[in-house]
């Protein structure tokens, strides 16, 4: 495992940011942005080397959800025991970018493999998330699989969607600074000519 450096604080960072941003919509009621905490998860176990990058993230999104009830005006309605089950979800997407971060990306392969990664830790993470809630929370009186499932088919292709172009957006970028790495010459290493 390699060390944590200040390139690895730097991306943590960001992820943290649009974590916070998109998971609580008070702060971007004009943006309307769809929640990127799956995607975050993702991305943090593929690029990030750090172990404690997952409770850390883990302990935002309860942080960020305890502010916005307590303070943000937003309905505890989602606050039941199946809110245990969000570290699960989140452990899927984490593990699956683990699994991930092995892949170069300069092969179609690889893109489809991530592709294909991200949409099934997705899913499972909705079944862990929505599942649960359905089954577990108390709010539906007679929880049937016959009645989850239209539920699950209505919500989570648009989970998957946006996942998937977070972490598509992040790959891109990704892209661009080692492109803008390699094109850009180090000056302290640079020898200026000298005048006679």
């Amino acid at each position: 495992m390699s060390r944590w450096n200040p390139s690895q604080t730097r991306l943590f960072l960001v992820l943290a940011i649009v974590f916070m941003v998109t998971r609580n919509h008070q702060w971007t009621p004009v943006l309307h942005l769809p929640d990127a905490s799956l995607a975050v998860f993702f991305l943090a176990g593929m690029l990030l080397t750090s172990r404690w990058t997952f409770p850390a993230l883990c302990l935002l999104g309860a942080g960020v959800d305890a502010w916005a009830i307590t303070q943000g005006g937003v309905s505890s309605y989602c606050v039941t025991p199946a809110y245990a089950l969000l570290l699960p979800a989140s452990a899927t997407l984490w593990l699956s970018g683990r699994l991930s971060a092995r892949l170069s990306l300069k092969h179609p392969g690889d893109g489809f493999a991530l592709s294909l990664g991200v949409s099934l830790s997705t899913l499972g993470a909705e079944l862990f998330s929505s599942g649960g809630f359905y089954f577990l929370s108390g709010r539906f009186p007679h929880p049937t699989l016959s009645g989850f499932l239209p539920r699950l088919l209505q919500y989570s292709p648009a989970v998957i969607g946006a996942t998937l172009c977070y972490v598509a957006m992040a790959m891109i970028l990704k892209q661009l600074v080692y492109s803008q790495r390699s094109t850009v010459p180090n000056l302290r290493n640079l020898e200026l000519p000298r005048h006679p």
